[in-house]
């Protein structure tokens, strides 16, 4: 978890991501945000209970700023997994800030936050996203003194195709993919440029588990690919060397066999490959697979 978080924020970070972001997100893709008016902002907010100070982390935040004038604060945090207490976190980071401007003097600007849903499975939902829902629904008299706090959840997956193409960053692709997996359960790459590459890869490594996305680092030539079809093109290739090599040296034909036709049935079936391609991808031949499948018998395991 530690390592999905982090790679969140290195990407979101940048600011022309984090204005790409608040853009689409709040202003249905106009550029009312630039990132050249975000500033950086502390992330870390005490506070006291049971006479024990504690501290709380916000995952991004950037102040909005018009010249010498502060339009906002501005949030985003990251969940892969639906979390019931969402609202009263988002309370406390919201609270934290506007306590920061009493202390300030005269400055006064609104605190959004925004909470950005990456699980594929199941929807958030809308019940589980207020202070209502925690605390439950008071009644009707206790209910004008209460004020239902909703916590601004953006559910990644499911934004519609509309809308993931008006983000301009490299965001684009993080919620590309993300659609994509929710839908199909497989992965077409985007030809978009990635300007971040490192940050966007990381990402999608630690957040989805697939390990096509994971850098190297001892391998600096890598961070020069700016494509993810060429990318993924690289890493099945490397892939593929790996388990090949793997099974030279243990001298098992029948596990060489096997990784190559368990690589190439994985690009049919996940990446929407034709047979010729996939093979080709792997610097095989359709004659070579062919001959694979023909070398094991129907009890073999493919590994």
């Amino acid at each position: 978890m530690a390592e999905k978080d982090i790679t969140e924020k290195l990407l979101e970070d940048y600011p022309d991501v984090f204005a790409d972001i608040v853009n689409v997100l709040i202003y249905n893709g106009k550029d009312t945000v630039n990132a050249d008016d975000l500033e950086m902002s502390g992330t870390l907010s005490q506070y006291k209970a049971a006479n024990t100070i504690h501290g709380q982390d916000r995952d991004v935040a950037k102040y909005w700023t018009k010249g010498q004038v502060r339009i906002g604060l501005l949030g985003l945090e990251n969940q892969t997994s639906r979390d019931p207490d969402i609202a009263l976190r988002v309370i406390g980071y919201d609270g934290a800030a506007y306590h920061d401007e009493l202390k300030q003097g005269d400055a006064r600007y609104p605190v959004v936050t925004l909470v950005l849903y990456f699980g594929t499975d199941h929807r958030w939902g809308q019940k589980s996203r207020s202070l209502y829902s925690v605390v439950g629904a008071p009644d009707e008299e206790l209910g004008h003194y209460v004020h239902d706090y909703k916590a601004n959840v953006f559910e990644i997956a499911w934004l519609d195709d509309e809308t993931v193409a008006k983000f301009k960053s490299d965001f684009r692709i993080v919620a590309d993919y993300f659609v994509q997996m929710r839908k199909n359960h497989k992965y077409i790459p985007s030809v978009q440029e990635m300007k971040h590459v490192e940050d966007v890869l990381n990402l999608l490594a630690a957040v989805s588990g697939d390990q096509r996305f994971q850098i190297t680092q001892n391998e600096p030539e890598e961070r020069k690919i700016s494509k993810m079809e060429d990318w993924l093109t690289k890493a099945l290739e490397k892939a593929a060397e790996k388990g090949m090599e793997k099974g030279m040296e243990d001298g098992l034909d029948k596990g060489m066999a096997g990784r190559l036709i368990k690589c190439v049935d994985s690009l049919m079936k996940n990446e929407g490959y034709s047979k010729e391609r996939a093979c080709s991808v792997l610097d095989s031949t359709v004659d070579e697979y062919e001959k694979a499948k023909n070398l094991l018998d129907e009890t073999a395991v493919v590994i």
